[in-house]
């Protein structure tokens, strides 16, 4: 993708997608796997992640879901679920969608440790090519620069995966690492404040 359509993705994202996660007030999502991939990279670096959510596959984001769930029910507490929605009862977080609780997880992580996102935020993406799996998957081949210091370009393979309405984010390595640092967040000895404090 030329820097210039990168610039442009961006700017519709960040001045559009911050908004609650429906479907139904928002632009049309590209209907080819390497444009969905684009996009999907583009919010994760803007922290739209409303916007990253709507371009996950559903088994992607409860597969984050499910890891926060055995959290959430490990926990005699509650300081879990405070730490993402403050005060909210056990019986409202199992109501909230997939990709809630992926939104609430993301604004958590990055009111209490920022930096954790220097780790998965992409700072420029290279399209270098699709193979499609019929009839469901796709595998676009990306080169990716990070923005942390001395970090060299590396290729990196996410997997898409068709729905009823076009392609969705189903693996990538960014997603990997934000399952891991979602669960180290939550399980730290000292649970974040709840929101607000």
């Amino acid at each position: 993708m030329r820097r210039g359509g990168r610039l442009a993705v961006a700017l519709m994202l960040a001045a559009s997608l911050h908004g609650p996660v429906t479907a139904s007030a928002q632009r049309p999502l590209p209907e080819t796997p390497d444009s969905l991939a684009a996009e999907f990279q583009t919010a994760i670096r803007v922290a739209a992640w409303e916007a990253a959510a709507r371009r996950m596959h559903p088994e992607a984001l409860e597969r984050i879901r499910q890891r926060i769930d055995v959290l959430v029910e490990a926990d005699t507490t509650g300081k879990v679920i405070a730490a993402i929605f403050g005060d909210m009862s056990e019986a409202e977080y199992h109501e909230l969608s997939a990709a809630d609780v992926f939104v609430a997880v993301m604004l958590a992580m990055n009111r209490h440790i920022r930096g954790v996102l220097y780790f998965i935020v992409i700072e420029d993406i290279e399209i270098l090519g699709t193979v499609e799996e019929p009839p469901q998957l796709a595998h676009v081949v990306y080169r990716s620069s990070a923005q942390l210091s001395g970090a060299v370009p590396e290729v990196r393979v996410m997997t898409l995966k068709r729905t009823e309405e076009g392609w969705r984010v189903l693996k990538t390595q960014e997603l990997e690492t934000i399952r891991e640092a979602a669960r180290g967040f939550l399980m730290r000895p000292d649970p974040p404040a709840p929101p607000g404090r």
